[in-house]
């Protein structure tokens, strides 16, 4: 897991938490995409997740920049 996001996290107000990092099926929501999918792309590495407790919360700039470099709208 990449420490330095995990800090970032925890380091964030709650609300601009809200605004950097959203939970797998809010993500697979915006994407389009399955949940397995988005976990999926999280264990391989191409979008950045913190761990918290059983449940990943996504970095969306991490999101957006794999996305955009797939050529897909974001």
């Amino acid at each position: 897991m990449n420490q330095e996001l995990l800090k970032l996290y925890l380091s964030l107000p709650r609300q601009e938490r809200e605004k950097r990092f959203a939970n797998t099926t809010r993500v697979a929501e915006l994407t389009g995409s399955s949940r397995r999918t988005i976990q999926f792309w999280v264990q391989i590495g191409v979008v950045e997740a913190v761990l918290i407790g059983k449940k990943y919360e996504v970095d969306l700039n991490s999101l957006t920049a794999y996305l955009s470099s797939r050529g897909e709208p974001d």
